[in-house]
């Protein structure tokens, strides 16, 4: 009988004063975890625990003292626990759709020390089983939770190999031609601010929110159809230039 492993760590180590309790409680049951200065590591041997086992007494207490009142893991818990039958000291959570990295985002959003967490793992198996090896990783940031594997990779290099480089970039047969910046758009509200130094617009404190925000809605606003059609025409002129030099 094969037996299936995902040794699995969290980098970098989590300073542990933006922990919770619920939060460490949490981590703890999915993870093993050591010191690392005054932070801590997390990792899993074999892999996250999705099921875990917690006392409903310290999990009552520790939503008392949460400073997060709301979110997908606390409001799981408070779910589990009105369904918990009177007599049960202890509550079984599945955390198989909502885990690790939900909790961890949460640190992520409240902590100045970190910008993002990593979870790498990889697929193991004690026999040699074509499915039994390979890994994943996601990355974890204050606004996204993002995930690929190596299932994912072969299935882009295997694009790559039959489209070659462009046509898979970003995905079959699209290319991207503007990019927006928000360390660009902070340079212009600077200049902005510089130029108009007489009026209100000068001491205005534009934060990083306020700048993403602009760009989604400035985005929104766009209508590049013109142009695009304008690019369309130049890159069909310039494949047809490519087509009649090689044939020649």
């Amino acid at each position: 009988m094969a037996d299936y492993h995902s040794p699995t760590v969290v980098r970098p180590s989590i300073p542990a004063s933006a922990i919770t309790r619920l939060e460490l409680a949490l981590l703890t049951a999915i993870f093993e975890h050591e010191p690392d200065g005054d932070a801590l590591y997390f990792y899993a041997s074999d892999g996250p625990s999705s099921t875990i086992w917690l006392d409903i007494a310290d999990l009552k207490d520790m939503l008392a003292d949460e400073p997060t009142l709301s979110g997908p893991i606390v409001e799981m818990i408070r779910k589990a626990l009105a369904e918990a039958e009177p007599d049960e000291a202890e509550l079984e959570l599945d955390l198989s759709d909502l885990g690790e990295a939900e909790i961890l985002q949460a640190i992520v959003r409240r902590c100045e020390q970190l910008d993002h967490v990593t979870i790498t793992s990889a697929w193991t198996c004690t026999k040699m089983r074509p499915d039994g090896f390979g890994g994943g990783i996601t990355v974890v940031t204050a606004e996204r939770i993002l995930s690929s594997s190596t299932i994912q990779m072969e299935g882009e290099l295997l694009d790559r190999a039959e489209y070659g480089d462009l046509a898979c970039a970003p995905g079959h047969g699209r290319h991207a031609i503007l990019m927006l910046d928000e360390a660009e758009v902070r340079s212009v509200v600077t200049g902005v601010q510089e130029a108009y130094a007489d009026t209100d617009v000068a001491v205005v404190d534009v934060a990083d929110a306020d700048i993403r925000q602009g760009c989604i809605e400035a985005i929104g606003a766009l209508n590049l159809d013109e142009q695009l059609r304008q690019i369309e025409f130049g890159a069909a002129m310039a494949a047809i230039r490519i087509a009649r030099a090689a044939s020649a």
